[in-house]
Parts: C-alpha cells; sequence; structure tokens
C-alpha cells in the first residue's frame, strides 16, 4: 500500500476517481458497465502519461478506451489531459498489464496496444518481458474475432524476439511490419508516445508490427 505522506500522487488520485481505478475499484459499478457497452474497447497496456490515449480517444469518440498504468503520478497527468479535452470515453487502471485477464473479459477488445514496453535486455532478466507465448495466449483469449494487437519499441532485439513468437503461432496474421516506423508508409496513421517523441527528435528508429486474429 501507497502512503500519501510518502507519495502526494496517491491523494491526488482521488480527485479523479471517475477516470482512475485501482484494486479497491474492481467491482465498480461504472467501470464494469464502461467496459460491457457495446463500443468498441482499445486498452493501451502501459499507458503512461496518456498522450496516446489523449489523442486516439480524439479521433475514435465512438470507441471506449482504457490505460494501464502502474505510477500513480503519469495516471494523474493522464487524466488531467484527457479532463482538460473534455474525454469521457477513457478510464484508466492503476494494475500490472500481466493482470488484464482480471479486469477484461474474453472476446471484448477490438485492439490492443503495446507501447515501448521495458525490453529487460539481460538474457536473466528475458523471463520478466511482457511479450511472451503465454502473453500471446491471453491476447487471443481477450481480443474478439478479427481484433488488433499492436506492439511498438525502441528495442531491436526485444522487437526480433516479438516476431519471432508471433511468427510461431497460427492465430495472429501479421498486416504492417517495419523496423523504422517514422520513414515507413505506416507513419500516417501512427500516434506518438511521450517516449516515441523523444525518440523521434533524435532520429533513432521505432520498430513495430500490427497484428489481428
Amino acid at each position: 500500500m501507497f502512503r500519501p505522506e510518502l507519495n502526494p500522487y496517491v491523494e491526488k488520485l482521488e480527485e479523479h476517481k471517475d477516470i482512475v481505478f485501482t484494486s479497491h475499484d474492481r467491482e465498480s459499478r461504472d467501470l464494469l458497465e464502461f467496459i460491457q457497452s457495446p463500443n468498441p474497447l482499445i486498452v493501451d497496456l502501459g499507458c503512461g502519461a496518456g498522450n496516446f490515449l489523449r489523442d486516439f480517444a480524439q479521433i475514435r469518440p465512438e470507441s471506449h478506451f482504457i490505460g494501464f498504468e502502474l505510477k500513480f503520478k503519469r495516471l494523474v497527468k493522464g487524466a488531467i489531459k484527457f479532463k482538460k479535452k473534455a474525454l469521457t470515453n477513457i478510464r484508466l487502471i492503476q494494475s500490472r498489464a500481466e493482470e488484464i485477464e482480471s479486469w477484461i473479459p474474453e472476446n471484448r477488445i477490438s485492439e490492443l496496444h503495446i507501447n515501448f514496453p521495458d525490453p529487460w535486455p539481460k538474457t536473466r532478466h528475458q523471463k520478466h518481458r511482457l511479450v511472451s507465448r503465454r502473453f500471446l495466449e491471453t491476447v487471443k483469449r481477450l481480443l474478439v474475432p478479427g481484433g488488433v494487437f499492436v506492439f511498438k519499441t525502441d528495442h531491436r532485439e526485444y522487437f526480433e524476439f516479438a516476431v519471432d513468437l508471433i511468427n510461431s503461432v497460427d492465430f495472429l496474421e501479421i498486416l504492417h511490419y517495419s523496423e523504422d516506423l517514422h520513414q515507413s508508409e505506416f507513419h500516417q496513421e501512427n500516434l506518438l508516445t511521450e517516449f516515441e517523441s523523444l525518440f523521434k527528435g533524435k532520429g533513432y528508429p521505432v520498430y513495430y508490427i500490427k497484428t489481428k486474429t
């Protein structure tokens, strides 16, 4: 349990309980209604301070958006951004990405996005990577038929690792693939995250794959 006196954003989170939900709110009627609505559901795992969700929600007002993020400061910053734009189609969940199945029912997500997750580059740490064979099985269960799974990273080896896993399963079809997204034909539809803006400014390549079930 985080103590407000050690992390001031825990207290600030109370000002945004209409948008941000914690483990205590898992059975919240408002959140359940939001998730179970007939609107297409788009999920961002590790949403940071919400730039990607803010921009996406503005161009897809008919969809519902959920961002998963652990850090209270980022959650508060995201909620403030959404309120400034009067966006009512976004909710944030303070939870680990690996716990997504305890929040979202099967066959519910239209699009699942993972943007710049921790690459855990050392061999002994790679077991901590979010993208794994087991996780792809989770993606299969959560996506609607024809649902989309998108992965972006600045880490080449993690990208190659993820692509190999995707190619090893028979339930994901690759739609788009790029080893330099911002110089590719797909860049016009791309929405930048906070980290991605930094990478783009420095000229670093972004690796990108879009798949569907």
